[in-house]
């Protein structure tokens, strides 16, 4: 499936929530002096998720998985930050991930910004062709990276 690379953009953080669904290891956290100092370090969060759940998630369509979220932009003062998840619907592929939450902020997926339309399209498609699925958030001041290998 081939999409105009805006909406897989704007997918791909959608496609990355719905990864979280699976079990993670958790990294060991620092401790809270060596977090304060680096508050822009990401925790890493490692799991593997099915290539088909991924799959069926880029089958349906950004739209769809889109329409599965309740977003609103987040911002620091007047600049943007990411999009905030505020809910996910009955139908999310989100929905019972536990890795996502309402409330956080949805940075960057595979390493792609997902700010604009065209960024969210370059990461969908970005995630079609990818061995891992990589979605950073913002969990109040900490940053998360959940990394899934796809098996």
């Amino acid at each position: 499936m081939h999409l105009p690379v805006s909406l897989r953009t704007r997918i791909l953080p959608a496609l990355a929530v719905a990864a979280l669904a699976v079990p993670l290891t958790l990294a060991a956290s620092a401790p809270p002096a060596a977090a304060q100092k680096k508050k822009t370090e990401a925790i890493l969060l490692e799991g593997e998720l099915e290539r088909a759940v991924v799959e069926r998630v880029l089958a349906g369509g950004p739209q769809k998985f889109i329409a599965s979220l309740r977003l609103a932009p987040h911002m620091n003062g007047k600049r943007f930050v990411g999009f905030r998840i505020d809910g996910f619907a009955a139908d999310s592929p989100l929905v019972n991930g536990g890795a996502v939450q309402p409330g956080d902020v949805v940075l960057r997926v595979n390493r792609e910004p997902v700010e604009r339309p065209d960024q969210f399209m370059r990461a969908w498609e970005v995630v079609g062709g990818a061995d891992r699925l990589e979605v950073e958030l913002l969990r109040g001041t900490q940053r998360y990276l959940y990394r899934w290998t796809l098996i």
